[in-house]
């Protein structure tokens, strides 16, 4: 093979890598109802945030990166504090509108649509930042979370805090048959009504250290009846998460210029081992 000819195939992996990342990073979250119903039960890390708030944001802003359909700003807001929401998917912005005007926190939430590695704050006016439910694994290069956290430390008022949750890499789990299928659970669409079946796979790239899902929605079986994967799904959507190790946080955030207080597992202040699935991580912008 040539050089040009490698060169050639060097770039269309490349440019296929992108356009993976791009939809991986939309896909899951245009069906802004359906994002609600699945996520509805996870309740740990709102507790979680909400005790952190009252205790070290004081009447300060929180800006929220990846704020989503405000399933934790809006908790904030009750609490009393004034949020600045971002997130990149209107979609999403629009449900979180939504939920606060009917819950009449409108007032208390400024919102933004934006990138995590720009963020549209003055310097040192906020007195936190949080990234919650694995917002950081849609920044899949190193150099883009670092920037973020410099970002985050530009924005923070001294001794403010950086707080953020990402699932903590379970190489096993990675490694898993590509093609088998997993999570297969029945449930009904919460607007269409239709009566679906829900699944999953991936694939994870070492080089990259991303792991691409596909969620696969389609229609349940009768009754009784086994599901068996159709050959074309009804809905197919890519997910893609890199993964985040913990000396890499460590590092990075030490190169932004924050300090590290805790990286503790699963928001119940544990020691990161087997089995525990996200890594709680607290920074603190030094005086």
């Amino acid at each position: 093979m040539s050089t040009r000819d490698s060169g050639g195939t060097r770039d269309r992996r490349a440019a296929k890598h992108e356009r993976l990342l791009e939809v991986g990073t939309s896909d899951h979250y245009e069906d802004a109802a359906l994002y609600d119903f699945e996520y509805a039960d996870r309740t740990d890390d709102v507790r979680w945030y909400r005790r952190l708030a009252r205790e070290r944001a004081g009447g300060s802003p929180i800006l929220e990166l990846g704020a989503g359909t405000g399933r934790i700003t809006c908790r904030l807001a009750q609490d009393g504090h004034p949020l600045i929401a971002l997130d990149r998917m209107q979609a999403m912005l629009d449900v979180l509108s939504q939920r606060a005007a009917k819950k009449k926190f409108a007032h208390a939430i400024k919102l933004v649509r934006g990138e995590m590695v720009a963020l549209p704050c003055e310097d040192a006016s906020v007195g936190m930042v949080i990234v919650p439910f694995n917002g950081l694994m849609h920044l899949y290069r190193w150099e883009d979370l670092l920037t973020c956290f410099r970002e985050a430390r530009r924005v923070l008022q001294p001794g403010g805090v950086l707080a953020f949750d990402v699932e903590l890499p379970d190489l096993e789990w990675l490694m898993w048959d590509p093609v088998e299928r997993h999570a297969i659970t029945r449930f009904v669409h919460p607007t269409s009504g239709a009566k679906l079946v829900y699944s999953t796979n991936h694939t994870y790239d070492l080089q990259t250290q991303v792991c691409h899902v596909r969620i696969y929605y389609d229609d349940a079986p009768k009754a009784g009846q086994p599901f068996a994967p159709p050959k074309t799904p009804r809905k197919l959507v890519h997910l893609a998460h890199r993964q985040i190790f913990p000396e890499e946080i460590r590092n990075l955030v030490a190169q932004a210029g924050l300090t590290l207080e805790s990286l503790t597992g699963d928001f119940l202040g544990i020691s990161l081992r087997r089995g525990i699935q996200s890594q709680v991580v607290v920074c603190v912008r030094p005086d």
